[in-house]
């Protein structure tokens, strides 16, 4: 029985035990619920705390220190440390000591992060809490625990201070005077502390980001006078900034205002169409640009440029944000600017004017002392007679070249000079160019040739008179500096396409060359290569700068190539249009007559044999060449005895030794060679020299450099001849080659005397009948009269000019259903003078100093395009 009781109290005593124990355990719980609560409490409440301090603008190293010293009262017998990661994220920088000595924190400032450095280093390096129990035990502190520990610090532990993207902006530790594992309570409270800390860096670092880009906003728009605004349309009203304040003469003032009195300050000329801008932003693009002016407090007028963007919500517009800057030193510059352009083209107008009066004074006269020259040498004349004449012509033509370049120059400084483009025979113009330089290479004993491929084409688009500008002024300095030898233009294509034709042109001497050195000086303006040459030689030093900038508007380059003593070679190229459908000259004869042809070229200079050579043999001949008197006989035997006789032969006029008359003379005497039909070519012409051609019996006489068009009609004439034909009893030369058409009556429209004179003189000579009129008025007369073939109109003349008669004599032909061929022959010789007249219904242009040559082939020209019905027009631009 007792031992019932006694085991009924045991389970009393035990169920009391536990029930205490449950009293107890729920004691415990309660106790550490309120120490939770109480902590969570006091996070909250310092949280806060760190909150206020952040918005009363105190700074990082403020809000941190208060952060451990919090921590630190929440934790008892411990130090707090935040290290804050540089920008190159590889050290811990000293943020918050708390209470633990400065001493400690400028040894740990700088530290740098590894797996294994300390904790405070593994923490950030890993991204994850480091938990180190002993210090004296851990390997992570390796040699700097013995410093740790003089500080009494024993345990470490460490978390990383993360910012809302997880990023590591550096570690919050607490350490221990003891070694320590730590509780999760503790634990807690640590990561509590590295929680605060990334928000506190985070939201300061952002607001002083914002303050920087304040700053920094504020400092551009006061240097770059500009303002940002934006326009709230639900409110009405619109925000601006400091800067945008003090543009408008705001300043003080608050940051805003309505939207009625912002419209009020633009200016009320420019409202309208600002209002027009903003709808069309509204409706397409919504970005809004616009430049107008505002009217300020004080009453002063500012332009303004804006620029902005339209933000919708829900499909309706919410704001307009943009900025605003002043613009109004720009607008008057632009003013200034734009005055300035107004005084330089009126000064630019004044001189073309000038230059325009001045050509036309010049050339007027000058087209009488050259052509009243040109035409008195060809009459009979004695030595004394001739000289003098040819020294006038020579100074003439010298002082109008110079003429020229100072007007070409002058153009060019005022950026006048510009290309005429027309269509025109490339092979027949450099020809007769090359020819106007004859005598002064046959007075130096120089050979002149010229040579271009028999298989280029002969019509081009392009401004021939610039073209031979620029010939004649580097075959004109070619002759100039050579002293002996030769002077030759050649002309090649290049590869181009069907639009266009690329040519390059050399012109290559036996002169004095230039130095290396000068090579590019003397295409520079008033420059040769020294003084001396220019007091040898003569010359403005203008030709070379000119003809640069003619080859570069006509799409090409020049260059050169030169040694010194041996002679130079100028290159240049330049782009030409096409002529499409071209029809070919006809020729007088069937060109068949030369094939298989055997002609002997007889020429002591090696350049014209090649040169006459490719020609022959293109034109379907067999050339066979020799560089001599002696040479050519014992050519023509061997010929002879092989049974294939040469037919023709072509001989130079100028040969050393036994010349082309001598050789004539040496076959008549043998009657083995003579009668071989000939055609003599010199270089220039001698009194004398046709008769002696007539009593030797040569077919031909023509003067070098040979167009080829003259040879062949040449060759065609002299070999042409067949059963029941006759031989022409003339010689044949350049002049006969174009006699033979009908005359014409020409009506010529000038008013001075001297001119008159000259034009009637050559147009006689030439075989036609001329009529003169004094001025438009007597031109209209006239043609009530009588009818003409043709019209020479000058364009300046009293009463009424060239182009008024023109439109009346174009007014009259609706009704008459003719059309009379009108050539402008003026000294108009300006940019854009040729287009003007054929504006005007002329059908051709020549601009006076008239030469002989020019005019016919002008005339011809004309008359060929009024047979087929179309007048010469502006060709469309050459593009290069």
């Amino acid at each position: 029985m007792s031992l019932f009781f006694e085991l009924g109290a045991l389970c009393l005593a035990i169920i009391a035990s536990a029930v205490a124990w449950l009293q107890t355990r729920r004691l415990a719980e309660r106790q550490r619920d309120q120490e939770k609560l109480e902590r969570s409490s006091r996070v909250i409440e310092e949280e806060r705390h760190v909150l206020e301090l952040i918005a009363k603008g105190c700074s990082l190293k403020e809000v941190l220190d208060a952060l451990t010293a919090a921590i630190e009262r929440m934790a008892v017998d411990c130090y707090c440390t935040v290290l804050l990661l540089d920008d190159d994220g590889k050290r811990l920088r000293a943020g918050s000591g708390g209470g633990l000595p400065a001493a400690y924190m400028q040894a740990v400032d700088g530290l740098e992060i590894g797996p294994e450095v300390g904790a405070c280093g593994s923490a950030a390096y890993r991204n994850e809490t480091t938990i180190i129990e002993d210090i004296a035990n851990d390997h992570r502190f390796g040699p700097a625990k013995d410093f740790v520990m003089s500080f009494g610090l024993r345990a470490c532990w460490s978390v990383p201070i993360r910012d809302s993207k997880n990023k590591v902006l550096g570690t919050f530790a607490m350490y221990h005077k003891h070694p320590a594992k730590p509780h999760d309570r503790d634990l807690r409270v640590v990561e509590a502390g590295a929680h605060l800390a990334g928000n506190a860096i985070e939201r300061l670092r952002a607001e002083e980001k914002l303050r920087e880009n304040a700053e920094r906003i504020a400092m551009a728009e006061k240097a770059a006078a500009f303002g940002i605004w934006q326009v709230d349309v639900v409110a009405d009203k619109v925000s601006f900034s400091e800067g945008f304040a003090a543009l408008l003469g705001l300043t003080g003032e608050p940051l805003s205002m309505p939207l009625h009195r912002w419209r009020e300050m633009i200016h009320p000329d420019d409202r309208e169409s600002l209002a027009a801008s903003l709808q069309r932003a509204l409706d397409e693009s919504g970005v809004f640009n616009a430049e107008f002016r505002m009217v300020l407090p004080g009453g002063s007028v500012r332009w303004m440029r804006s620029q902005s963007r339209i933000e919708r919500e829900d499909g309706r517009t919410k704001f307009t944000t943009g900025a605003l800057i002043d613009i109004t030193q720009e607008k008057e510059m632009l003013l200034r600017l734009e005055q300035a352009r107004a005084s330089a083209d009126a000064a630019n107008r004044a001189k073309s004017e000038f230059l325009a009066n001045m050509s036309h004074e010049i050339r007027t006269p000058m087209n009488g002392i050259i052509g009243m020259t040109e035409l008195a040498l060809e009459t009979e004349l004695d030595l004394t007679q001739r000289e003098y004449l040819d020294a006038v012509k020579y100074s003439a033509d010298a002082l109008l070249s110079v003429i020229n370049e100072i007007l070409d120059f002058s153009k060019i400084e005022v950026g006048r000079l510009s290309l005429d483009p027309i269509e025109f025979n490339l092979r027949d113009h450099l020809g007769q160019a090359m020819k106007s330089l004859a005598v002064a290479a046959h007075q130096k004993e120089l050979e002149l040739a010229c040579f271009i491929p028999p298989e280029l084409a002969d019509l081009v688009i392009g401004d021939p008179v610039r073209l031979r500008q620029v010939v004649l002024n580097l075959v004109g300095n070619a002759i100039k500096f050579t002293d002996k030898g030769e002077v030759v233009l050649r002309v090649e294509a290049e590869p181009g396409d069907a639009d266009g034709l690329n040519l390059h042109f050399t012109v290559t001497d036996t002169g004095i060359g230039v130095p290396e050195d000068k090579q590019k000086l003397i295409f520079e303006p008033f420059t040769q290569a020294d003084t001396s040459t220019t007091r040898r030689y003569g010359g403005t030093g203008l030709g070379l700068s000119i003809s640069l900038r003619l080859i570069e508007m006509m799409g090409g380059r020049i260059w050169l190539e030169s040694e010194v003593g041996k002679g130079s070679t100028f290159h240049f190229t330049a782009r030409f249009g096409v002529m499409k459908n071209a029809g070919f000259r006809p020729v007088l004869t069937d060109p068949a007559v030369l094939d298989n042809v055997r002609v002997l070229v007889v020429d002591d200079n090696a350049t014209n044999r090649q040169i006459l050579e490719r020609t022959l043999i293109y034109w379907r001949m067999r050339p066979t060449s020799v560089s001599s008197a002696a040479g050519a006989l014992s050519l023509m035997r061997e010929a002879k005895q092989a049974g294939a006789p040469f037919s023709l032969m072509l001989a130079d006029c100028h040969m050393p030794d036994v010349d082309g008359f001598m050789l004539v003379e040496q076959m008549q005497q043998s009657p083995d060679v003579a009668g071989l039909t000939t055609i003599m070519l010199t270089s220039g012409g001698q009194r004398g020299d046709g008769l002696r051609c007539k009593e030797l019996g040569i077919a031909a006489y023509l003067i070098k450099p040979v167009l080829q068009a003259d040879l062949l009609q040449a060759m065609l004439k002299v070999l042409s001849v067949h059963e029941g034909a006759v031989k022409p009893a003339a010689v044949i030369t350049r002049h006969t080659l174009r006699d033979g058409h009908l005359p014409l009556r020409i009506l010529l429209a000038e008013d001075n005397v001297v001119n008159q004179r000259l034009a009637c003189r050559l147009l006689e000579n030439h075989g036609d009948i001329v009529v003169v009129a004094n001025n438009g008025v007597q031109l209209l007369e006239t043609l009530e009269r009588q009818s003409f073939d043709l019209i020479l109109m000058d364009a300046q003349m009293p009463h009424m000019d060239g182009f008024e008669a023109t439109a009346a004599i174009r007014r009259m032909e609706q009704v008459t259903r003719a059309h009379i061929p009108i050539i402008a022959m003026t000294a108009h010789a300006m940019v854009g003078d040729r287009k003007r007249c054929l504006e005007a219904g002329m059908d051709g242009y020549i601009a006076k100093p008239v030469h002989a040559h020019e005019l016919f082939e002008t005339i011809e020209t004309v008359l060929a395009h009024a047979e087929q019905g179309v007048a010469e027009q502006p060709p469309a631009p050459i593009h290069s």
